[in-house]
């Protein structure tokens, strides 16, 4: 099948999709696949502050999995509570110890025994997070894609990753230069070497993003708050919000079960950061994926599944 054609029409029929109560408000959920024999898939978007829209491909693993993918709380569609009204009293909730409490609760909601869950970039960090805090029985595998574990590691990459481009050195002089003023959006030099870091490290498959859905405006949202922005900030190269320093490798020698490490062969969530993750990791494994970025589940989406789908029957026999 054709990865640039396979999904061209978003969101598949055949749904469930509804609001979730959590602490702090509601997500919006996508659940495909109910009464399938296959292990549940919970998937956990990035971000901080995206959706689960990065991976509507993934719909496809209900011809044989439960398939639920939900947006966190202050993302699209997952509104915060009518009496949270600032953005001093939303932040409260914007914590990994909310954020893991926040998977258990969609967890419950499904009744699931076991499952597994596949999480993508600052997903993967909570996957880690809610793995090692809550060792939950019923979860007998992870997919981390495009793995962001270690913030320091994922700021470095990134200077490395921008180095490496023709005229890198004068990108990353643009980066310090927008750093130090604030200035990012406003600022074209900035804007193009965005949008050139991410064409080469984030989606490189032209046709990727095709067919993508969209997801329903929050009920009730706080003005002037941005997810991103307050847990990471306003530049994509370095961290000063709340996640800044933030290390969760410590935490993967106490998880046990299987944990397979998928990453795009150009991934701002790079091999090389996958390989020295799984090094820490007692039940771990690598995959990645060629001709990619940091989008594998739209960019290679046939065959993101067929690893996923494997790693599903592996964790089971």
């Amino acid at each position: 099948m054709d990865n640039k054609t396979i999904y061209s029409k978003g969101w598949p029929e055949g749904q469930e999709e509804g609001f979730i109560p959590v602490e702090g408000g509601s997500v919006f959920y996508h659940y495909y696949g109910k009464g399938k024999p296959g292990i549940p898939i919970v998937f956990l978007h990035g971000g901080p502050g995206s959706t689960g829209l990065c991976f509507f491909k993934q719909t496809a693993l209900a011809e044989k999995h439960p398939v639920v993918i939900y947006n966190q709380l202050g993302s699209k569609g997952s509104g915060f509570a009518d009496n949270i009204t600032t953005s001093e009293e939303a932040r409260q909730y914007l914590t990994i110890d909310h954020f893991v409490n926040e998977v258990q609760t969609v967890i419950d909601f499904f009744d699931f025994a076991e499952f597994m869950i596949v999480a993508r970039s600052w997903g993967t960090m909570l996957a880690v997070e809610y793995a090692a805090a809550r060792q939950p029985k019923g979860l007998k595998g992870i997919v981390l894609d495009g793995p962001f574990l270690n913030v320091d590691q994922w700021c470095s990459d990134a200077e490395r990753l921008i180095k490496s481009l023709d005229k890198g050195e004068e990108y990353w002089q643009i980066v310090r230069e927008c750093e130090e003023s604030g200035i990012f959006e406003d600022d074209p030099r900035y804007a193009m070497v965005n949008e050139i870091y991410s064409a080469n490290f984030n989606s490189r498959v032209a046709g990727a993003n095709d067919g993508t859905p969209a997801d329903p405006e929050s009920q009730h949202t706080i003005p002037g708050l941005s997810v991103y922005n307050y847990m990471w900030g306003p530049s994509e190269f370095s961290c000063t919000g709340t996640l800044k320093g933030h290390d969760s490798t410590v935490l993967l020698s106490s998880i046990k079960i299987p944990i397979l490490y998928i990453c795009g062969q150009y991934d701002s969530g790079t091999p090389e950061a996958a390989s020295l993750y799984n090094s820490m990791t007692p039940n771990g494994e690598i995959c990645v994926l060629p001709g990619c970025g940091h989008n594998a589940s739209r960019e290679r989406p046939v065959e993101f599944n067929a690893v996923v789908g494997a790693f599903a029957e592996r964790i089971m026999e």
